[in-house]
């Protein structure tokens, strides 16, 4: 509160309070001179009364007439006399218009005239008057009214004269201190306010000594928070300019995760970065060679920035100041501050000068993995003093994150590569055909194979093989560039793809398949030397949901039928018996409890202890033959009978388990996986059971996954009740390599076709040496399936694959191996 309020409320709360007093000293004046009338009056009818007797006594009303009238006349407060002889009507009275009327109501005895008198304003009062008449005693009445405008408006004056005289006197008393208040106490603390607030004006010497060390006191304070409120507000500004780089290095990380290419990646990373308020460009080069290769940059003012523009770091056009030189070959930050005043030319000072930048800063990116030099970023601001440290520190550790991810995008698009492409033939695989079949404009799909192939191999040995397969593709790859509709693939082993698309019939598309058989049979192809010559069978099938399957079933038909081309018809009679036949023999074999576990055991590459088992399904059928789930397994996933077969197993392999301390992997289609029931069966036999821990779910890559969404519901819901996770036939280059690193997964296992093939083809030990190393930097386990022999097993080690499965170490068994060596 300030001074002059306080001030002014205190004179106010003072008249408040000599209002009060004067109210008070009204009241109690009046309430005595109200007491010392009523003793009067008193007084005055004990007289009137001794002579009223007296006259009753000696029978002398008219002179009674007369006592009234003087009584009335001497005491002024004495409004009006009577006299009653029967107690009901007045006989006498000073009035003489009452003599002879009735007594009204309402009078008080006068004994109690004090107290009414001042509490009531009581002002009609009687009294008894006995006398004798002769012997006999009788009793009169006086009555008395009082004469208000005598009593109150008399008082009322004296009490207001009085209470105002004490009102003033009081006043003015008050007014003298307040004032001697003021001019000691207030005045002075008004000036120290002033100088306090003011920031400056000239010490003064107070009469009252604590003022001046108040005033000095005041001073000082006030000036040292008005020096720390500039410092917090510096602070403020600061942490303000902070946390908005804070935000944009959050962005820019979210831009990790949801950036589907380098190129975006570089892009977005530098626009959001120059949308920062302090900075005004920023560019991003990467290393190729000796060079730094311009990859992206914000919106350039000074239009000397252009796409792919080299910046050498090594050899003769070197420019040794250019910060991003110096960042990439020093390997660490460089900041350049106050670019106005320098010396140095080159194109960065070119865009600084251009640009009106006061200074900029260079950091390196680095790989987190390898510590390689993958580029350098920089940022130019309009701020000559540069940069604030903590601002350094949020950069540099921006620059690591985008170098990580630079890193993983590059490691990412190589592993890309060899899961969409042909190791041998460069042509697109087998997932590039799948994912090329869901296309809307594909019409049919043609399946080519090579006829005895195998004999090649056996002949010629698998080198020969591979550049016959090289060679062949090479040659189909020309005989299909002038039709732009028809689109080649490589699958596995010594089989072609054709993609028809925007064909409304297949006459075209088989007719091109007939020239090619033909011209294939007068083609020779020269390896080393040796002169091979080609035949081939093709199967042809329209598009469909089950396309693959089809051309598959065609070139089967057609390898039976020895035709050169088959074109599939789903109308196959021999195909819907055999589909009937096995509904039958599966739902029999489910009856009869011939549906069993078989398992075999995955052994640590590291100890060759056992680490866990794979539960595989077998059909036993009515003569006691072991039937593989490859012969059935399809067709059943067709039918009802599926779910049926997977708690078949899940509750076999449960009773087999829930005592053992070894886990136990067992195979889950995506049908599984997307069943809701099943999945509620699941979760209560293994809770039942106890037996979280010990489960592993093997989700086959080769089936495709395309509600990522259910199936990564799935895996998050039995992780948390402990169960393992692991990725099978891992290579088969079947589903998306993207969306499989988002499931969580724990293992993979990778495909035996790659396998199988380690000690004698190259390219697929890089394969599966990339696999094994990022499945190693993920927190994956990896595991080799096939292995078959010594030399496989050898490779695998040598690779760093953590597990091996295959017959070389054990083959499936209905038992576990502490049975069979018990």
């Amino acid at each position: 509160m300030k001074i002059q309020r306080f001030t002014l409320l205190s004179v106010v709360g003072f008249f408040i309070v000599i209002g009060i007093l004067s109210s008070s000293f009204y009241y109690i004046e009046r309430v005595g001179t109200l007491r010392y009338i009523s003793e009067n009056i008193n007084q005055s009818i004990f007289r009137v009364e001794e002579d009223i007797q007296k006259s009753l006594q000696q029978n002398r009303l008219e002179s009674i007439q007369t006592m009234l009238d003087q009584a009335s006349a001497i005491d002024g407060a004495v409004g009006t006399l009577s006299v009653s002889l029967d107690g009901s009507t007045i006989a006498v009275s000073s009035s003489r218009s009452l003599a002879g009327k009735l007594i009204d109501e309402g009078y008080l005895p006068l004994s109690s005239i004090s107290n009414e008198l001042v509490e009531d304003e009581q002002l009609r009062y009687s009294t008894e008057l006995s006398y004798f008449s002769g012997a006999k005693k009788k009793t009169a009445v006086l009555l008395i009214d009082l004469d208000r405008g005598f009593i109150f408006e008399r008082l009322n004056h004296m009490a207001i004269f009085y209470g105002t005289i004490l009102f003033l006197v009081l006043a003015i008393v008050a007014l003298i201190v307040l004032s001697g208040v003021r001019w000691l106490v207030i005045s002075p603390l008004e000036q120290i306010t002033r100088r306090a607030e003011n920031k400056d004006g000239k010490e003064e010497k107070y009469l009252i000594e604590e003022l001046t060390i108040l005033d000095q006191a005041l001073y000082d304070s006030f000036n040292s928070m008005r020096i720390q409120q500039n410092h917090l507000k510096e602070a403020l500004e600061e942490s303000h300019y902070l946390d908005g780089i804070l935000r944009t290095v959050a962005d820019i990380n979210q831009l990790l995760i949801t950036a589907k290419n380098i190129d975006e990646l570089l892009v977005q990373s530098c626009y959001r970065l120059a949308e920062h308020p302090g900075y005004e460009l920023c560019q991003i080069a990467l290393k190729e060679d000796n060079k730094l290769i311009l990859k992206a940059y914000s919106n350039d003012p000074t239009g000397y920035l252009y796409p792919e523009m080299n910046i050498a770091f090594e050899g003769m056009q070197i420019d040794e100041a250019d910060p991003s030189v110096r960042a990439i070959k020093e390997n660490a930050t460089i900041v350049k501050e106050h670019l106005e005043h320098e010396n140095s030319w080159g194109s960065w000072r070119f865009i600084a000068e251009k640009g009106r930048y006061g200074s900029m800063i260079s950091l390196p990116l680095v790989s987190v993995v390898d510590n390689s030099l993958l580029g350098v970023m920089t940022l130019y601001a309009k701020r000559s003093e540069g940069f604030e440290p903590k601002e350094i520190g949020m950069l540099e550790e921006l620059a690591g994150d985008i170098g990580f991810a630079i890193h993983s995008f590059s490691q990412r698009e190589q592993l890309q590569y060899h899961l969409t492409t042909d190791q041998i033939t460069d042509l697109p695989n087998r997932f590039s055909l799948v994912e090329a079949l869901r296309e809307d404009e594909v019409c049919a799909l043609a399946i080519i194979n090579i006829d005895r192939f195998g004999d090649i191999n056996e002949v010629y040995g698998v080198a020969i093989g591979d550049a016959i397969l090289g060679g062949y593709g090479h040659w189909l790859r020309l005989k299909i560039a002038l039709h732009e509709n028809i689109t080649l693939y490589k699958m596995g082993s010594d089989e072609y793809a054709l993609v028809a698309s925007k064909c409304s019939d297949l006459i075209t598309f088989t007719t091109f398949l007939e020239e090619l058989i033909v011209t294939t049979q007068k083609e020779s192809f020269v390896i080393e030397g040796i002169e091979i010559v080609l035949t081939i069978t093709v199967g042809v099938a329209r598009l469909s949901d089950r396309v693959l399957e089809h051309a598959t079933a065609a070139l089967k038909q057609a390898k039976r039928q020895r035709h050169s081309l088959e074109i599939f018809s789903s109308e196959s009679k021999h195909e819907q018996e055999n589909n009937i036949a096995w509904y039958k023999r599966i739902k029999e074999a489910i009856e009869e409890s011939r549906i069993i576990p078989y398992f075999q055991p995955i052994i640590d590459n590291r100890s060759g202890a056992i680490l866990k088992y794979e539960a595989l399904m077998r059909l036993i059928d009515v003569e006691g033959n072991i039937i593989s789930p490859y012969l059935f397994l399809d067709i059943a996933k067709k039918t009802k009978l599926y779910p049926e077969l997977t708690k078949i197993m899940i509750d076999k392999v449960v009773e087999v388990f829930k005592k053992s301390n070894l886990p136990v992997s067992l195979n889950l289609s995506t049908q599984d996986l997307i069943n809701p029931e099943l999945a509620n069966y699941l979760e209560d036999v293994i809770h039942d059971n106890g037996v979280g821990k010990l489960m592993i779910f093997e989700i086959l890559e080769s089936e495709g996954i395309e509600n990522y969404a259910s199936v990564s519901a799935f895996v998050d819901r039995f992780k948390a009740i402990g169960c393992h996770f692991a990725i099978d036939d891992f290579g088969s280059g079947y589903s998306n390599f993207d969306h499989l690193l988002k499931l969580n997964i724990d293992t993979l296992k990778i495909d035996g076709t790659l396998i199988k093939n380690l000690p004698h083809d190259r390219n697929a030990q890089i394969f599966v040496k990339h696999i094994c190393d990022f499945a190693h930097e993920m927190g994956i386990d990896v595991v080799a399936e096939f292995v078959a022999n010594e030399e496989i097993y050898k490779r695998v080690k040598e690779i760093g694959i953590d597990a091996s499965q295959g017959y070389y170490f054990y083959e499936p068994s209905p038992f576990l191996i502490e049975e069979n060596q018990g």
